[in-house]
């Protein structure tokens, strides 16, 4: 089952590269079990009275060289599989972040940005090399022991049934006694891990808040209680860890109690093959514990890489914008969160092509909700939203966003330069575009002051730059883009009243400019939306 589950997330040319992967590990083990079938004929000839001191010395060197070569390409063949598994992770990992970020704005509200950022980033390394290695390990040092215990029945089957024995009852009490615990030890961490780093995330996002509440202690208070679950987990883990290495000891002295009692003939040399096979079975029966162990604690994982990349509502992007000529037409739309009542119920509205219109009301009353709608990210439950007579669907999605340009109260800003900020989602910069942009919304005299001029780094989220500054680049993206539509969600809300006035005035001029460009704005105050046409109060 589990192998079934592995396999599907698997493209056809992973597994194929998976099925070379098996073959490098059966040949690894393969030449483990002839460097282990070398030492055999030094054994004996060390036990037969010491007389062939000359062909053991022969046997000897013979047994350095095997296992000289052995190691060189069992190094080689282990740097093939490291590369498989790591290729495999990058993989995985960009799939989940692609499959969650197609999911949608309600998902990522619902699961939280910490939460799948800790998946995308951390569950499928543990995937990889935590569960796959593992079971890569575990069928090799399976298959060393399986041709170990085949040759001991051709060569002395009393050595076979004894080594058999001593092991296999040790071996089923660990893999059936602690599975449901390791899986719940795994679950436990992996859940204490996410809440952590959600924490260090909120801690540091907040920090003025906190600062000001004096709230540190309660968040810190959190952060502590998660490293106790994260410690009190890993112990527990430890603690199982430590097993395998007691029940191998154990089979060892059970196999020679059983060797002693119930041997014949040569009891010096059964002794010794049995001694010379778990020197070398020891290590790979505790591989095959620990590696189940680590199995059972990653099998959460699994089940997370599988559900975030199930039902991805991955669109195709278009190179064409869909046209929009005319008019928005919004006809009956309601929409609600969940089971509550609609947030907007039977709104009619048209927009036409060059206007400028604000939205204002109350707080929670739908205005955002509308824009995410407009927008396409949420999707109507009943109603439709049109442009120029075609209906807004997700298949379309992609070619209507190319005409958009969205502000929002807190613009995104990234770690990169001015240039790349205002160019976002462009693979080549246009500095002159942008030179002329910048005149546009007034912020030129500002640009040409930085230290570095366009190539100035904005700072983690932009934190040095100031309300009005962050709303202008928002605007300067809008029109490097070449948007014929611009949403302004509240983008002057946290202004002072000079810049608002400023920003306003500023949008105003923009007419002259760009004579089809249509605004759609949201504010509280009708004031803030002076300079549109008409204003639609939501209520």
């Amino acid at each position: 089952m589990l192998i079934k589950r592995i396999l599907n997330l698997l493209l056809p040319d992973e597994r194929r590269r998976g099925a070379k992967v098996a073959g490098a590990v059966f040949l690894s083990a393969l030449l483990d079990f002839v460097g282990l079938a070398v030492l055999l004929p030094v054994l004996y000839l060390l036990l037969d009275g010491g007389g062939q001191r000359q062909a053991a010395l022969w046997f000897c060197l013979l047994a350095f060289g095997v296992i000289a070569l052995k190691s060189i390409v069992a190094a080689m063949l282990s740097r093939y599989q490291q590369h498989f598994l790591l290729t495999l992770y990058k993989r995985l990992s960009s799939s989940l972040f692609d499959a969650y970020y197609h999911k949608g704005l309600l998902f990522i509200r619902e699961q939280g940005v910490s939460r799948l950022g800790h998946q995308v980033n951390f569950v499928c390394y543990a995937f990889s090399l935590n569960m796959l290695a593992p079971l890569l390990r575990i069928a090799g040092d399976s298959l060393l022991i399986g041709l170990a215990i085949i040759a001991l029945l051709v060569f002395d089957w009393m050595t076979a049934v004894v080594l058999f024995a001593s092991f296999l009852p040790f071996m089923l009490f660990y893999t059936i006694g602690i599975r449901k615990k390791l899986r719940t030890y795994g679950e436990q961490e992996l859940e204490a891990r996410r809440k952590q780093a959600r924490v260090v995330a909120e801690t540091f996002g907040g920090f003025a808040e906190l600062e000001v509440s004096d709230g540190f202690s309660a968040m810190k208070q959190q952060f502590q209680e998660g490293l106790e679950r994260i410690t009190a987990s890993r112990m527990r883990m430890e603690r199982i860890s430590r097993v395998p290495m007691f029940l191998s000891e154990l089979a060892i002295i059970v196999g020679l109690t059983l060797l002693t009692i119930l041997g014949t003939g040569d009891i010096k040399a059964l002794i010794g093959v049995f001694a010379v096979a778990a020197f070398r079975l020891l290590p790979a029966l505790r591989g095959i514990l620990a590696g189940w162990t680590q199995i059972q604690n990653t099998v959460p994982s699994l089940q997370i890489i599988e559900d975030g990349l199930t039902d991805a509502s991955e669109e195709g992007s278009d190179d064409a914008k869909l046209p929009f000529s005319k008019e928005i037409v919004i006809s009956d739309l309601t929409y609600g969160y969940d089971t509550a009542s609609p947030v907007l119920d039977h709104f009619n509205c048209t927009i036409r092509k060059g206007e400028y219109i604000g939205f204002n009301g109350y707080s929670g009353v739908g205005k955002s909700t509308l824009f995410n709608l407009i927008l396409g990210f949420l999707h109507p439950q009943k109603g439709e939203v049109c442009v120029d007579g075609q209906p807004l669907t997700p298949h379309v999605q992609a070619a209507w966003l190319k005409n958009m340009g969205y502000v929002q109260q807190d613009v995104f800003i990234f770690q990169g330069s001015l240039a790349e900020n205002i160019a976002l989602g462009s693979q080549q910069v246009n500095e002159e575009k942008i030179k002329l942009i910048l005149k546009q919304v007034c912020l030129d005299k500002w640009a040409d002051e930085l230290p570095q001029g366009l190539a100035t780094p904005m700072g983690e989220y932009g934190k040095r730059l100031s309300g009005g500054q962050r709303q202008r680049i928002g605007i300067a993206r809008a029109l490097y883009k070449e948007a014929e539509i611009i949403l302004l969600d509240e983008a002057t809300s946290a202004l002072d009243n000079h810049t608002e006035m400023e920003i306003n005035n500023m949008l105003a001029g923009l007419r002259k400019i760009y004579p089809g460009l249509t605004i759609l704005s949201i504010a509280h105050r009708e004031s803030s939306l002076s300079y549109c046409d008409r204003i639609i109060t939501i209520d």
